[in-house]
């Protein structure tokens, strides 16, 4: 068994993970898309629990893959604009999470203009 560093690792779980997000359809991205901008104008930090609050659970099952989307970095793009800005973590509401935690982001003038034209 090889073991993989820690930068190793994440690049491969990125890499899973940006190819999971093509199985997220259109009309699951629209509905996030929708969520994002309306929690984002007022500037406040948002994340998974917010979206649960708002959206249908068969969309929520899908807000890891879209948020992992937008803050994905691209070792091959060191220079690509992440979409979404971390600020921190919170623990989950969803009750299957037991504790978990998520994280809670602010979304940056390009990404709110690329959601928008979508």
């Amino acid at each position: 068994m090889t073991h993989l560093t820690p930068a190793e690792a994440k690049a491969r779980a990125d890499k899973i993970l940006t190819a999971l997000h093509g199985t997220v359809g259109d009309w699951t991205t629209a509905v996030l898309d929708q969520a994002v901008i309306a929690l984002a104008d007022d500037g406040r930090p948002f994340g998974a629990n917010d979206i649960r609050l708002m959206v249908p659970e068969d969309d929520c099952k899908s807000a890891g893959l879209y948020f992992h989307h937008f803050t994905c970095h691209d070792a091959q793009v060191p220079d690509k604009d992440r979409y979404l800005t971390w600020c921190g973590e919170v623990v989950s509401i969803n009750k299957k999470a037991r504790g978990k935690k998520v994280n809670v982001y602010t979304l940056t003038p390009p990404s709110r203009k690329h959601i928008e034209q979508r």
